[in-house]
């Protein structure tokens, strides 16, 4: 079994095609059809279904799948220690983390690494929660941020810091708003909110729940960026993470209200990392960053 073998099969798994994943590769498709046939051969299983023009994985090609990406991605931080080893001071850091995260949190974290390591090469990848865990647990990503509790076997768990979840108005719909909001009067207000089904619109869903609100909403977004433009020019009132608005709350395009009746509930942003891994220096100086950032003790390797 060759390492090409494994790269090509992941490439049809990800193109959904062996024409496309030749156009991908540069290769011929029945080059391509060849690298999958030997791997089946030698694994003495048959990997892929066709319906029409489109190829899907068999359930133990999702097993074969799996694995084939931590082969590929192990590799590939193999050839990344020893360019490090040669070249100190050089190297990459892949950053996994949700998009809350990737927006508000990250970009003062990276300018301050790029600072102290200019040469080093910083890759960021977003997803949810879920994704973010299964970019590192396929060696996708050197570290992950997330913000939602995780257990596992061959995870690592480091809490940064508490995000707490505030309601925020435009200057002008707040100046017309008593200056302590009873939960009486936040259920009168038009609410804008995250998408239903989400996480974090279940997470407000169950505040609001607690406090006997039955919330009014007017406008649902998928993103946290529309829902503070909206609330910043006066169409309603939203419960967010201080990280999301704190600029705006800064600058003035917001204000905080006081709810005496909001419980106080927050995110809690965790590092994850996979347990026992060696580490590059790159990285080790992106954990120590964070170490001083947030006065945590972070297990090395």
């Amino acid at each position: 079994m060759l390492l090409q073998h494994l790269t090509t099969f992941c490439r049809v798994v990800e193109e959904g095609s062996f024409t496309r994943a030749a156009q991908v590769l540069n290769l011929t498709q029945p080059s391509v059809t060849k690298q999958v046939g030997a791997l089946e051969d030698y694994l003495q299983v048959q990997l892929f279904t066709r319906q029409g023009k489109r190829v899907h994985l068999t359930p133990v090609g999702e097993l074969v799948y799996d694995y084939a990406r931590q082969v590929i991605h192990l590799v590939q931080r193999c050839e990344e220690a020893v360019r490090e080893y040669r070249s100190p001071g050089s190297g990459s850091v892949t950053v996994g983390c949700v998009h809350t995260i990737g927006l508000f949190t990250l970009p003062e974290l990276l300018a301050a690494y790029v600072r102290e390591h200019p040469r080093v090469k910083i890759n960021v990848k977003t997803g949810n929660n879920r994704e973010t865990v299964t970019m590192l647990l396929h060696g996708e990503v050197d570290v992950g941020l997330v913000t939602t509790p995780q257990v596992h076997e061959r995870i690592e768990v480091v809490p940064l810091f508490e995000d707490p979840l505030v309601v925020v108005a435009g200057p002008s719909f707040a100046a017309d708003l008593p200056p302590v909001v009873s939960n009486a009067d936040l259920a009168q207000l038009p609410f804008i909110g995250y998408v239903r089904g989400a996480r974090f619109r279940m997470t407000t869903d169950q505040v609001l729940e607690e406090m006997g609100i039955q919330p009014q909403f007017v406008m649902e977004f998928d993103n946290h960026e529309a829902i503070k433009t909206m609330v910043a020019l006066g169409f309603g009132i939203a419960l967010e993470p201080v990280s999301a608005v704190q600029r705006e709350l800064i600058s003035g395009q917001l204000v905080r209200l006081n709810v005496p009746g909001l419980p106080r509930l927050s995110r809690t942003t965790s590092l994850i990392l996979r347990r026992g891994e060696r580490r590059s220096e790159a990285v080790r100086a992106f954990l120590s960053l964070l170490e001083q950032r947030y006065n945590v003790t972070i297990p090395t390797r």
